[in-house]
This record gives structure tokens, C-alpha cells and sequence, in this order.
């Protein structure tokens, strides 16, 4: 069994390197949000001052799965620097240098004899919990010299998997030193630029105090973060990104602060007590002024809106508006179709977004008409009581842009759905209650739709039926069952391997090639593959295990590229990935070409190294600012979220034998004891909020794997589910990929590795050697069948005869005919 390499033996950047990174740039400068500016921005001055931890030691994408390893970063020094902007501060950011190597000294020294007493595989999640807060710098004095009128300030936060973040100071909440460097900056200075390196929403309620001439949402942008901000602030770019998230104006705003994570009394029970309504649609119910609203965002330009019409299709309902630039440059608008529909037996939100689309690049005084279309089926609501998705009686109102234009009329109720009630919770849920919205404006261009034309769609239940074709019967007949519980088993990160990629995160196991299956590489993360960069060991796997844990890697990203090991003299291989902008900065951009593109440029590199699942993209709901992989999430919102994910899976697919896995299904919606919470959900908000976005990537990209979450729900453990992954997903949905689970989601307390395939979780990931013997007894016992293991094991077979390597598994079958002469 020859095992394959893809890495390269050259450093030199390839065009594809040249053309993605270019790419990454386009999508980070198009997700900044321009949040505030009295006219400073753009730049005017070619000179700038710089502050704050983030100008050098920037946060260009979250830790754990998340992280990326690219042939470069770019911070806002440099990029200011490339865009040919002088910065007069160098010595302050020298000095903060030496104040931050200092610190952080301090805290690895004192992390690292503390994680003398943990376990290794805790590591991550120690660091997580425990994390460096970066110093703030040296406040200014009298001594400093002001050489310029516009200072620019990062503020930079991290966060990542393992743990929730805090609402203490120096996380949520900004210190006394860095309120205290904040106030002498804006003193010194006629104009200062606040730029927010941030992944997730943190508290700004010192905005009202300390006076900023612009503020930028810059969010964590990848490799070519600094470049990306330079676009923005000097103008080249026009900012067009908007919010994917409400932010408000305190933490005690969103429905869970006082029981979120680790405030909860509760330990192990998240419950979710405000049932559909998250993000925007609570701040709607309840009346709260945000400070930045859920899809805000300023231009340097200005645009006229005008309804033209609207049409309907049987169900499908589509509005057509002009949008005119009416100001002096080129700039690109969002335009979002919102839904409210009306209130009989179900409490429904104010609005839900509908539809969107973004214009393209306006020049001055141009117009185009654009089309926002939806299926008025997709917003029924589901009746707890019936287990049926419902659409009532009266009128559904459409806002385009804030403005009412039309009313949709629906003569009777409507049944669109039946479905079993699968998500029943024994635990008594005090869900807050809430008051029916307000009428709405009535003398609007009035469309009927007729309950008789819409047909009820019920579903079948039974267990799907197995996946055959000549190739997998054929495969199948020559397994015993004991080697099918070897191939429903992944392989850990060490070890020999066919398809060595370096840095891949698992594998499907090689051990069964002379039988007709080759293994499958799988590779981290949401913002573009998580490999090694380097390797000097082309002979064995090398997962990065790096001195500090990889939580602390963030802070010194930008290394250069060197063609051969000067000391050792041993030969290097390469493998430079693109490090994309963050998920919420993807869906800032309200853009889905622009995820179609990132995901064809992200099977591109798959295809060049090997890897076969990329383990992305991450669709679970921003439920709470805190969570720690907010960053890793596209939105507050399912429909912005699920669409976002179906153009990416589309791009990465398109390339034949490239699959993506769309996680953590489901509600994953906090990390802090993730393995052992359990997410406490009434049905109908399960339904509408946290499987909603699955639905939609599911049902519009046909993704090829999907992956269960850490969590359980309603007190079962998501991969041993089987309303969840099969009942659902499959019955439901018609999904026919594979099922996986988290990494080490199994193993532990009720949730049993030997269980998985009766539920339609079909492969355990990574894997360890015990496992297939766990299953293999629960088997005999009869706790599972030879249905339930075979139909698991058909689902991989299926997934590796299509995958793209298994042309390079073929060509190795014709060297070695004589091991597997009837596959040769």
C-alpha cells in the first residue's frame, strides 16, 4: 500500500495562492462595517498615528478549529504601510512590544506549571478558560509628540473553542488602563479612529463617554486582514458590509445574560426561556433600542430606494425595488425583505428576515432594479400542540428596508407540514411570555393567496433504506461485520496513513484498502483549512502539537517562508491554505456569490492537498454575545445563517469528490461544559431558530457530511438522536450524506461510542483502536444490528467511491492488481 503525498516540494507562490488571497481581501473589506463617521473617514491625511494591542498583535481568527496556518498575515501596521500611509507612532508600538513580551512571559510561565495537573487532552480547553488578556499599552503623557491630526486605535479581543468568554473587564468590558489610553488618545488628537478587532459582539457603552470622529467594525479578516482595513479606511473600498448581529447597548439587553454559560445555577441545563425569540427578534419584542441594529452599516455614499412591485407565484413571493447611488462614489447596498405575519393561536415575531441581496458596485447617479424572492411556506410556524407547520388566517406583511410595501392575504388557515413531535422535554421550561405586535399599516398594495393551493406535505418515517449501487453490494459482500465496525471507526491524528496530509485533522481508516476502501482525509476549520504550513517528516501525519496550547498560537502569526532547512538539511514540504475572513465577517457581507466564490476556491485547495471533508461550515445561532465560537458562526439569524452556508457547501462541491460538513448539529450554542450540557428547547423554537439554518443548507447544497454536536438536547446526546440524524435530517430533510461525530463527542457518560449507527450517526471521530471492539460486542449482545452497522458502513463506502482521491486509489489498485484482481 503506497502512500500518497500532496505537499509541495516548492515554497513558490502559486497563482491559485495569489488569486485566493486577492479573493480574501475582496470578502474582508466587503464585511466591515462602517458603524459611525463624522466625515473623517476616508482618510485625508497620508500621515497617522497608531495605537492599541491589535496594530501589530492582531486577532486574524479565532482558536481551535478555527485557526489557519498561512503563508502570511497582515496586521494594520502593515497594511497602512503597503497602502503608503506613514505611521508616526512607532516608538509607542516598540514599547508596547516590550510591555506585552513581558506579560505574556509572565502568564505562559505560570499556565504552563498549572497545566502540570491537567489532563493533556484538557489542555485546549484549560487555556481557553483561563486566557491572556493583552496589556493595554502605556497611556500618553505630556512627553509624546503629536506629529499628525488622526490617530487610529485597535481594540482586539480573542475567543475560541473550549470555553464561553466573560462578561468581566479586559473581555465583554473594556479595563480601566485601556479606558484610561483611550481617553489620552482622544485628547491629543482632532480626529480618532476606533477599530473594533473583535469576534463577537462586546460591550461599546463607552462610546458615550469617550468620543471617537469614526468607529469600524473590522471583526477578525484572515490573512489579509490589515490590507483589507487599509481598503476601507483610505477609501479604495467603499464599505458596504452590515451587521449579522444585534448589538446592544448593555449585556443585560439579551434575554440570557442572567443564566447564560457559567452564571447559570443550573450547571449542566441551558434553558431556552425565550424561546424563538433571539437576536433581533427579541430587541422587537420587547421594545429595546439596540445600539446597532441587525443589519446597520454605513457608506460613503448615499442610496434611494423605491419600491417598484410585487408578484406572486402560487406560494413564491418576489418584490422588485430600484436602487439609485445618489451620492458622489462608486458603493454597493444591501437590500433586506422582511416578514410579519399574523397572530391567532401562535405568538409570532414583530418581523423575520425574508430575503435579501446586494446590489453590485453603483457608480454615481446609476440605478438597478433588484429582485428579493421567497417561499411564504418556508415561515410557517409550528404549532407544539398539532406537531404541524401552520400558516394563519389574515395578512403577511412585507418591509423592505424599514419601508412597508405590500400586504400578502391568506384566505384560511393553512397546513404546509406534518411531522411527528420528535423533541419533547420532560424538564418544566418557564418560558417568558409575550404579548401579541401591534396592528400594522393596512393601506398597502394587497395580494391573495388561496390555503386551497397549498398542499400539505407529510413525511415517512421509516428507517432509510440502504445505500447500493453494483460498486458498494460488491464492496459489502466481501466485509465481515467485525470489519465494518472498523470502518464506521475513524483514525486518530498519528500514524501511517494512505493519504498523508499534513495537519489533517482525521482520517477514515486505510486498514480495509485491499477490500475495496480507501481512507479519506478531513481538515479544520470555518476559515479555510486548518494544515500544517511546514513539514520536515514526509513519512508519518504531523498534527500541530505546538509547546503552548493552541490557544495562545493567535498572538504571533506573521512568520516568513524560508525554502529548506538551513540547520538540519532535511527536505520541506509546503502547503499554504488561504486564511478567509471569520464567519460573521463572511455574513457582514450579506453577499452569497461571495461565499459561493470562497467555497470554489476552497475545494480548489482541497483538491491540491488531498483532503476530501472540510470539516465547515459552522451554522449554529449567535443565541448569546458571549459564546466562545460566535466568531466561527455565521448570524442571530437562521435564514442570513443557512443561506450563507448553502452558497459556500455549493462552491466547495461543485469540485467533484470535495464534501463539506455543515456543524454542530445541533443547538451548539455555548462551549463552556459543552460536553455535558444539555440545550432545554421547546420544539417549535428548535424548529423555527436552531435547525432552520440546517434546513436551509441542507435542502438548497445537498452537502456531503454532516456533524453532530458535543451537547445534548433535551437531554439526549445529539449523536445517539435518532430524531435528530435520521428522523430529521434524513426522513425529513432528505439528506443521504454521512453523518459524523464531533471530535471525542463520544466516550463519556451516556453518550456511547457503540450506539452511534442505530441513531444514524455513521462515523466516530477521531476514532481510537477499542471503539470498533465496543461495537462489535454491543452487536452480540443485541443492543444494535447488522442493519445499523452495515447501513452506516455503506454511507462511508459511498462517500470514498466518490471522493476525489479515489481516482489516485485506483491507480494504486493497477500496481498492486495481484492483491485485488476483481477491482483492479
Amino acid at each position: 500500500m503506497k502512500p500518497v503525498l500532496y505537499a509541495s516540494r516548492s515554497s513558490k507562490r502559486l497563482e491559485r495562492e495569489i488569486k485566493h488571497c486577492e479573493l480574501a481581501r475582496r470578502i474582508c473589506a466587503e464585511g466591515i462595517v462602517l458603524l459611525e463617521n463624522n466625515g473623517v473617514l476616508p482618510l485625508k491625511s497620508s500621515k497617522i498615528a497608531l495605537y492599541g494591542a491589535g496594530a501589530r498583535h492582531t486577532a486574524f481568527g479565532g482558536t481551535g478549529s478555527g485557526e489557519n496556518n498561512p503563508r502570511y498575515n497582515i496586521t494594520p501596521e502593515e497594511g497602512l504601510r503597503y497602502a503608503g500611509l506613514e505611521i508616526t507612532t512607532g516608538k509607542w508600538l516598540d514599547e508596547y512590544d516590550r510591555i506585552f513580551d513581558t506579560e505574556f512571559f509572565r502568564y505562559r510561565t505560570a499556565l504552563a506549571k498549572a497545566m502540570r495537573k491537567v489532563p493533556l487532552m484538557e489542555h485546549m480547553d484549560y487555556a481557553c478558560a483561563n486566557p491572556f488578556y493583552l496589556p493595554a499599552g502605556r497611556v500618553l503623557n505630556d512627553e509624546d509628540t503629536i506629529e499628525c491630526d488622526t490617530a487610529l486605535f485597535i481594540l482586539t479581543r480573542q475567543s475560541g473553542e473550549g470555553a464561553d468568554r466573560k462578561d468581566i473587564k479586559g473581555d465583554y468590558y473594556i479595563t480601566d488602563d485601556e479606558k484610561a489610553l483611550l481617553n489620552s488618545v482622544t485628547s491629543k488628537y482632532k480626529d480618532t479612529v476606533l477599530v473594533l478587532n473583535v469576534g463577537s459582539v462586546i460591550d461599546l457603552s463607552f462610546l458615550d463617554e469617550i468620543k471617537f470622529s469614526a468607529v469600524v467594525l473590522l471583526m477578525q479578516g484572515g490573512m489579509e486582514t490589515g490590507n483589507a482595513l487599509a481598503d476601507i479606511l483610505t477609501g479604495k473600498v467603499n464599505p458596504s458590509g452590515r451587521l449579522a448581529d444585534t448589538w446592544g447597548n448593555a449585556y443585560s439587553d439579551y434575554p440570557s445574560y442572567d443564566t447564560f454559560s457559567e452564571r447559570n445555577p443550573d450547571e449542566y441545563q441551558e434553558d431556552y426561556k425565550e424561546g424563538i425569540f433571539a437576536g433581533y427578534r427579541w430587541f422587537d419584542k420587547k421594545n429595546i433600542k439596540p445600539r446597532y441594529a441587525f443589519g446597520y452599516g454605513l457608506s460613503y455614499t448615499t442610496f434611494r430606494i423605491r419600491y417598484l412591485n410585487t408578484e406572486v407565484t402560487g406560494t413564491t413571493i418576489s418584490v422588485t425595488a430600484s436602487v439609485t447611488n445618489t451620492g458622489t462614489v462608486s458603493g454597493r447596498e444591501v437590500l433586506m425583505l422582511y416578514i410579519t405575519c399574523p397572530e391567532k393561536k401562535l405568538i409570532r415575531e414583530v418581523r423575520s428576515l425574508a430575503a435579501f441581496a446586494k446590489t453590485s458596485l453603483l457608480a454615481p447617479n446609476t440605478t438597478e432594479n433588484v429582485t428579493l424572492s421567497f417561499d411564504l411556506i418556508d415561515f410557517a410556524g409550528y404549532d407544539n400542540d398539532t406537531s404541524d407547520f401552520i400558516l394563519e388566517e389574515g395578512g403577511y406583511y412585507l418591509t423592505l428596508n424599514g419601508e412597508p410595501v405590500s400586504i400578502i392575504g391568506l384566505d384560511k388557515d393553512a397546513v404546509t407540514e406534518k411531522v411527528a413531535p420528535l423533541f419533547r422535554s420532560e424538564r418544566k421550561i418557564e418560558f417568558i411570555k409575550f404579548d401579541k405586535n401591534p396592528s400594522s399599516k393596512t393601506d398597502l398594495p394587497r395580494y391573495q393567496i388561496k390555503a386551497s393551493d397549498i398542499v400539505t406535505v407529510t413525511h415517512d418515517y421509516e428507517v432509510p433504506a440502504f445505500e447500493t449501487s453494483e460498486k458498494i453490494d460488491e464492496i459489502v459482500s466481501r466485509l465481515s461485520v467485525k470489519e465494518m465496525c472498523r470502518l464506521i471507526v475513524g483514525r486518530t491524528y498519528l500514524g501511517p496513513y494512505r493519504h498523508r496530509v499534513f495537519g489533517a485533522v482525521g482520517y477514515t481508516t486505510s486498514k480495509l484498502f485491499y477490500k475495496g476502501i480507501d481512507g479519506m482525509a478531513m481538515a479544520d476549520g470555518p476559515q479555510g483549512l486548518n494544515l500544517t504550513r511546514i513539514s520536515t517528516k514526509p513519512l508519518h501525519n504531523l498534527f500541530a502539537i505546538p509547546t503552548l496550547p493552541s490557544a495562545l498560537r493567535w498572538i504571533h502569526k506573521v512568520s516568513r517562508i524560508g525554502t529548506s532547512d538551513e540547520k538540519t538539511k532535511k527536505i520541506l514540504y509546503y502547503q499554504f491554505c488561504t486564511s478567509w475572513p471569520n464567519e460573521t465577517l463572511v455574513a457582514q457581507t450579506w453577499d452569497v456569490e461571495l461565499a459561493r466564490m470562497q467555497g470554489d476556491a476552497i475545494g480548489k485547495e482541497m483538491l491540491e492537498y488531498g483532503v476530501v471533508f472540510w470539516l465547515a461550515p459552522a451554522l449554529n445561532i449567535h443565541r448569546n454575545p458571549l459564546c466562545g465560537r460566535n466568531y466561527e458562526y455565521y448570524s442571530e439569524d437562521p435564514v442570513l445563517t443557512g443561506k450563507m452556508a448553502a452558497y459556500v457547501s455549493k462552491g466547495v462541491e461543485a469540485h467533484k469528490g470535495c464534501f463539506v460538513t455543515l456543524k454542530h448539529f445541533a443547538a451548539n450554542n455555548l462551549e463552556t461544559k459543552r460536553n455535558r450540557s444539555s440545550s432545554n428547547v421547546d420544539e417549535r423554537t428548535l424548529r423555527e431558530i436552531y435547525l432552520k439554518a440546517f434546513r436551509i443548507a441542507v435542502k438548497e447544497s445537498d452537502p456531503g457530511s454532516v456533524m453532530c454536536s458535543y451537547n445534548k438536547i433535551n437531554g439526549v446526546y445529539t449523536a445517539l438522536d435518532y430524531n435528530l440524524q435520521t428522523a430529521v435530517l434524513r426522513n425529513e430533510w432528505g439528506f443521504t450524506g454521512l453523518v459524523m461525530t464531533d471530535w471525542f463527542a463520544t466516550g463519556h457518560d451516556e453518550s456511547l461510542d457503540e450506539l452511534c449507527c442505530k441513531a444514524g450517526t455513521d462515523l466516530i471521530m477521531p476514532g481510537r483502536p477499542f471503539i470498533s471492539s465496543k461495537i462489535m460486542k454491543a452487536y452480540k449482545k443485541g443492543l444494535i444490528s447488522r442493519d445499523d452497522i452495515e447501513r452506516s458502513a455503506r454511507r462511508i463506502i459511498k462517500a470514498a467511491l466518490e471522493s476525489h482521491t479515489h481516482k489516485t486509489y485506483l491507480h494504486s489498485l493497477s500496481v498492486t492488481a495481484d492483491r485485488l484482481p476483481h477491482l483492479s
